[in-house]
């Protein structure tokens, strides 16, 4: 028999905890990274047979799972912002990673010109739209924050040398959309449906009108990812966001600043 909605979360959790409860926060963080990150598209349907759906009566259990998560409770006394919002605006980071051969015009540095608002069509349809916007993480108080961690686990597709900019939110009129669970997803994307056949994405452009960024919080991703969420028009197509994180979709920021330059081990 395959396991239901309600087991693939309750061994999400199991595996969130197996993290040492004596460990301190960037270890918690590591470790939600690298759990987090194995819940693949392909993982989330052989586990649950197909698409992963979670039925009206589902949602709210699954943020309610989220809550039992013991990991995020200590991860939540230290960094709440991470864990359920509100952003904090102070100390957002963004990671230029050199470029790939499958995106050659990649760019070390943020750039407003690249990164600019979007227009009325919000492209191919997404959860996670790479299309537009920018993508930042909340850096931790003496570090750079999950983006980071995620890198250090290892990816042919972002090879270095990577470069850390602090990005200051100077737009204090920008409106930050916060993430906190299954139910705030159903919510977003329930608000600005992109209908595309059986799924229904969020429609970035027309969120763009309404709001300056979009925050992914951890409480979140561990609710909702690889899950089709039921909204009026449809099943909200599955999230992949793996790390706590912000789509920024207007330019809010002053001028950026280098912190850090991650240079390939130059080896013996």
């Amino acid at each position: 028999m395959r396991p239901t909605p309600a087991l693939i979360l309750r061994r999400r959790v199991t595996q969130l905890d197996t993290a040492d409860p004596t460990a301190g926060t960037d270890a918690g963080l590591r470790h939600f990274t690298s759990v987090m990150t194995g819940w693949t598209e392909p993982e989330v349907t052989a586990l649950a047979g197909g698409p992963a759906v979670l039925a009206p009566s589902e949602v709210e259990e699954a943020d309610e799972m989220a809550d039992g998560c013991l990991l995020l409770a200590r991860l939540a006394r230290d960094q709440e912002c991470l864990v359920r919002g509100p952003l904090d605006r102070t100390r957002q980071h963004w990671i230029g990673t050199s470029p790939h051969e499958l995106m050659p015009h990649r760019r070390p540095a943020p750039d407003r010109e690249r990164f600019t608002e979007p227009g009325g069509d919000s492209g191919p349809p997404s959860t996670k739209p790479f299309h537009l916007g920018l993508y930042t993480s909340t850096a931790r108080r003496d570090g750079p924050g999950m983006w980071r961690m995620y890198l250090d686990l290892g990816s042919s597709l972002h090879p270095l040398p990577w470069q850390t900019w602090e990005l200051p939110v100077t737009d204090l009129t920008a409106d930050v959309l916060d993430i906190g669970g299954a139910c705030d997803w159903a919510a977003f994307v329930g608000r600005y449906p992109l209908v595309r056949g059986d799924d229904v994405y969020p429609d970035w452009a027309k969120a763009a009108r309404d709001f300056a960024g979009v925050h992914m919080t951890l409480r979140a991703i561990v609710a909702a990812q690889g899950f089709r969420i039921p909204v009026a028009d449809g099943l909200a197509a599955a999230p992949f966001w793996d790390i706590e994180s912000v789509l920024w979709l207007r330019w809010c920021f002053s001028a950026p600043r280098l912190v850090e330059i991650t240079q390939p081990d130059a080896g013996p």
